[in-house]
């Protein structure tokens, strides 16, 4: 077996090419909202002044009628007023005990004798209010329908984008997986060697290789082999513990991180265990044909870089396939232990 580590894959991870377009359509689209939002509040406050300005004039013409109607006989005050007020363009200008109630109108006080007490009262001009009722209609549904179509195309842009980045994501689980057995792939074990050789953790690594695989592929042909791969990686699968991971790096070659109390004991058992459940007959292929397997054990994998780790493990694994068949080898330990035999071959031969 010849396991080549490789980069993590976060050093390229390709959804950072997207994060660029996804903070630009953010950013644009929020840029139509605040530009809508300025538009309607600078409208407003336009309309606003202008009527001010426009309220501000009158009541300083109504100033001067008021410093004037004092002097004019009684009996002409009210058509006095009436004139007066056309002339200085204050409509429906009159003169009333109480200041007028109403939106549009302005009213103030007439002081000294002997009008003292009383109140002009006439209807202001809203020439802001006015231009929006008149051109409201026409304009403003011109500019919101403008603003939305911007919006709708950022929107689709968005909603774009986010479907590359699902698919980016549904890419990315399908790159860390093996397309026959789902179990993680050799990416995906580099990842997690990175991960944990970052972390500082503590971890033992086994590396498996089936024995006697071949003849099943000979005799039964690759399908066969196919469902026996399956097969041989759940029950793998079904030895570990939640959290660790097995992955599939080669052909029927296998790889195992765990984490276990007393690594060598622990170790050991896990060894013996997976051999016997390698070791029992493959339903998918034939009631009488099995295969064996080889394990490599490296204790202290934390204390060995990825590249070192995988080689100390790789060699163990060729110790254990020195061995007739079903034997595992911790690495640096030229002390092998075996359980199983060549029966396989000879079973598969005669299931043929």
């Amino acid at each position: 077996m010849n396991i080549k580590p490789r980069l993590n894959a976060k050093d390229s991870d390709p959804g950072r090419a997207l994060a660029p377009i996804r903070l630009l359509v953010l950013g644009a689209f929020l840029s139509a909202v605040l530009a809508c939002t300025a538009l309607f509040v600078s409208v407003l406050h336009v309309m606003s002044t202008t009527d001010e300005l426009s309220m501000a004039e009158e009541r300083m013409r109504a100033t001067r009628i008021a410093e004037i109607i004092p002097h004019l006989p009684a009996d002409q005050l009210p058509a006095a007023i009436a004139a007066m007020g056309r002339v200085a363009g204050l409509r429906a200008l009159t003169l009333a005990p109480q200041p007028a109630a109403g939106e549009d109108m302005q009213s103030i006080p007439l002081l000294g004798e002997p009008l003292g007490g009383q109140f002009l009262s006439w209807r202001a001009e809203r020439p802001g209010k006015i231009l929006f009722e008149t051109h409201a209609p026409t304009r403003v549904p011109l500019i919101l329908g403008l603003i939305a179509m911007v919006l709708i195309c950022l929107l689709a842009m968005l909603r774009y984008v986010r479907r590359l980045e699902r698919q980016r994501r549904d890419a990315e689980r399908q790159a860390l997986r093996d397309h026959l057995t789902g179990l993680p792939n050799r990416l995906a074990l580099d990842e997690e060697l990175s991960r944990l050789a970052d972390e500082g953790a503590a971890f033992s690594v086994l590396a498996f290789d089936l024995d006697r695989f071949k003849p099943i592929n000979d005799l039964f042909g690759h399908h066969a082999g196919d469902l026996a791969l399956i097969e041989i990686g759940q029950r793998l699968a079904l030895q570990l513990r939640p959290g660790e991971i097995l992955a599939r790096v080669g052909g029927d070659e296998f790889v195992a991180v765990v984490r276990r109390d007393d690594p060598r004991t622990a170790l050991a058992q896990l060894a013996r265990d997976c051999i016997a459940a390698v070791g029992r007959p493959i339903h998918a292929v034939g009631a009488n044909v099995t295969v064996g397997v080889s394990i490599g054990l490296v204790e202290d994998g934390g204390a060995h870089p990825p590249a070192a780790l995988l080689k100390r493990v790789d060699r163990a694994l060729y110790e254990a396939k020195r061995m007739a068949g079903s034997a595992f080898c911790f690495s640096g330990d030229k002390r092998r232990q075996s359980s199983g035999g060549r029966k396989g071959s000879a079973q598969a031969r005669d299931a043929a």
